[in-house]
């Protein structure tokens, strides 16, 4: 495990963006953790205005100028939040403040730091923190200060054992066989559910695509906060790896559609639909009045249907034997 900072050259899956954010300023990315805007959502609002040798051409349509200015914006705060999700990482690869912390109750100032560090995360930006905390030989969990297991041996997977008495009926042990590099992404069974349960509370959307008013991802809640709501932090039974994998299953942060639901929505589609017209009037960057001089105002009517519904085809005398085939009739033998 190296000591002080880490490399600040990532070794996941995203070393070319942050490369070149380096390459810009590589003094100032590190010191700057804290001073990254505490909301990535306000970064989308920044708009950039254009530059004075296209705003004063007058061959340009301003329309074309509005909507290309838009979705510049929309590229660029993409791009500040990739940056600023990689800034995070580094950090939280540094937490807990103490060596000597307890994951099962950290202190005050590193669950705040952690909690607001992960808002902008993805589950996928999730795996690149635990992979780069993994790397430095670190436990996956965020909290947790210990070094991560090593499994001795050849092989790819492992057998495990659980409490006595978590067998079926009651009866026995529990066996699990897990793949080798599950269980050396943590110090224990326990740091492995604390994470995961932090996991299945982030957003999967982008922050640049989520709405102002979307809660998800923004109050996260530790395991051991759930559990002392319910009461039951003491009187819960050690974890399994089992459990830990099955987790993302069988926590669902939507509800789940089901065959009926998709006719029922099938059915309320309509042409005039004012609510998905301003959605992608806003994709679009159109919303502004002033745009809609020179446009062609089409109204789209459905048609009646006089003869009523559509009449299920029906056997006519020789289908049975198949029809002609371009004017011939095949006869039978």
């Amino acid at each position: 495990m190296s000591s002080g900072r880490p490399n600040p050259i990532l070794k996941t899956s995203l070393p070319s963006i942050h490369a070149a954010t380096a390459a810009s300023g590589p003094s100032n990315s590190a010191p700057n953790h804290r001073a990254s805007p505490s909301n990535p959502l306000q970064m989308s609002q920044q708009q950039q205005p254009l530059p004075s040798s296209i705003a004063n051409r007058t061959d340009v349509d301003p329309r074309h100028l509005a909507i290309a200015l838009h979705h510049a914006n929309q590229i660029q705060a993409q791009k500040d939040t990739e940056v600023l999700i990689l800034d995070r990482i580094l950090r939280l690869v540094e937490l807990p403040s103490s060596r000597s912390a307890d994951p099962a109750s950290p202190s005050p100032d590193d669950v705040r730091e952690f909690k607001s560090a992960l808002v902008p995360f993805q589950p996928a930006d999730y795996d690149n923190l635990i992979e780069e905390r993994n790397i430095e030989g670190l436990c996956g969990y965020g909290l947790c200060p210990r070094e991560r297991r090593k499994e001795d041996g050849r092989g790819s997977f492992r057998i495990t054992w659980g409490a006595k008495g978590s067998g079926r009926g009651g009866r026995g042990r529990e066996m699990d066989i897990v793949p080798k590099e599950k269980l050396e992404m943590w110090c224990s069974n326990e740091c492995a559910e604390r994470a995961m349960y932090i996991r299945v509370q982030l957003a999967e959307e982008p922050v640049w695509e989520r709405r102002a008013d979307d809660a998800r991802g923004k109050h996260l809640v530790l395991l051991e906060e759930a559990r002392a709501k319910e009461g039951k932090g003491k009187m819960r039974d050690p974890v399994s790896i089992r459990d830990v994998a099955g987790q993302l299953d069988s926590m669902h942060l939507e509800k789940l559609q089901g065959p009926g639901d998709m006719a029922d929505d099938i059915a309320r589609l309509s042409v005039r639909d004012e609510s998905r017209s301003r959605e992608l009037a806003m994709e679009r960057g159109d919303v502004h009045p002033a745009l809609y001089t020179g446009r062609v105002n089409i109204q789209v009517q459905e048609n009646d249907n006089p003869r009523g519904p559509a009449r299920a085809p029906q056997m006519r005398p020789g289908d049975e034997k198949g029809g002609s085939i371009e004017g011939y009739v095949p006869h039978e033998n």
